[in-house]
């Protein structure tokens, strides 16, 4: 019976857990002088994190890992940045600065997958 309620025990630390994953991120999680760095890990067809939040006219460099089976890559809305596409496995890098106040999209480029909801935001507050 003390092996049962262990196992019980774990399976609601786990998840607990898994519920109070956020669908969000503060870029404070690596930092390097100035610029905060921020993993974003791409699947089909979403980006893990899809909200990164920041503070306004910070800079943030974004780490791109595909997790996926496709290629993805990642495009800032309106300003052109982006990174490679890339394939499973690989790693692509950008570095932007948030703005002073407000959002910046981004979403994959790879024909299809905005459309099939593969999109996230930067936010500055």
């Amino acid at each position: 019976m003390k092996l049962f309620g262990m196992f019980s025990y774990i399976a609601l630390l786990v998840a607990g857990a898994l519920a109070a994953s956020p669908g969000a991120v503060s870029a404070h999680q690596h930092k390097d002088g100035d610029t905060r760095t921020v993993e974003v890990v791409a699947k089909e067809f979403t980006f893990e994190p899809s909200r990164i939040e920041v503070a306004p006219g910070s800079r943030v460099e974004i780490k791109l890992i595909n997790e996926g089976s496709l290629s993805h890559n990642l495009h800032i809305a309106g300003d052109g940045m982006k990174t490679e596409t890339i394939q499973t496995g690989d790693t692509d890098t950008l570095t932007v600065t948030a703005p002073e106040n407000g959002k910046l999209a981004f979403f994959c480029n790879v024909p299809g997958h905005k459309q099939a909801g593969m999109t996230g935001e930067i936010v500055a507050h």
